[in-house]
């Protein structure tokens, strides 16, 4: 008989990672779905998924199940991380009554970086003239940021979210027939760490310019 089967780990999404117990994965006949604190939420149904196997980088310390998958709008590489067996995950599952259906000539071939070069190149050289434009203004390296210190907390942020939303600028920074969902998790995360920097420098800024 099927049931919902719950478990609490870490998870691998793409080039991000978080460690156990930021996710959960549960499964349901309809759907096999990995929920990640910061890094969103995904969810499969059995025709997008071709197999779900047992994953070990280190035994007992790195070890879990991975999902092969055909969804375009996510990472390739999807891995739950587990703190026991990852065979007791993978019986969860199947008694859970999910069962995968995709072929596996329909998985998606993606090789390399989903991004650009130049975009990458551009960014970077963006990033850091921020910070020459900032010790310039002052006439020297100064002891306390400047103002300008925030532009590229802001920049990152409205890139990662730009990104995000932005179809135009998802043709401009990444490559040919590759999808945003590839690189959602890097992009929700710059955009948390950069935000919280944003406030927090602000602040700081604000508190020294007073006194």
């Amino acid at each position: 008989m099927s049931h919902l089967f719950t478990i609490t780990g870490g998870a691998r999404v793409g080039w991000t990672n978080a460690t156990w117990p930021l996710a959960q994965l549960s499964a349901t006949p309809d759907r096999l779905t990995i929920a990640i604190r910061l890094l969103g939420t995904y969810s499969f149904a059995p025709d997008q998924v071709s197999a779900v196997e047992k994953y070990v980088m280190i035994p007992v310390l790195g070890w879990g199940i991975r999902v092969h998958h055909c969804n375009p709008d996510c990472p390739q590489r999807i891995i739950f991380w587990c703190l026991g067996n990852p065979d007791t995950v993978l019986h969860g599952i199947r008694d859970s009554g999910f069962t995968p259906a995709a072929s596996s000539f329909t998985l998606p071939q993606r090789r390399g970086l989903a991004l650009r070069w130049s975009a990458i190149i551009i960014v970077v050289a963006i990033w850091n003239a921020f910070f020459f434009l900032d010790a310039g203004h002052s006439g020297r390296v100064p002891s306390h940021p400047g103002p300008l210190v925030l532009a590229p907390l802001l920049f990152i942020f409205a890139l990662s979210v730009g990104t995000l939303i932005s179809p135009k600028l998802q043709r401009l920074i990444l490559k040919p027939d590759r999808n945003v969902g590839e690189i959602r998790p890097i992009l929700g995360l710059l955009a948390f760490i950069s935000g919280l920097m944003l406030v927090v420098f602000s602040i700081l800024l604000t508190l020294w310019y007073v006194h």
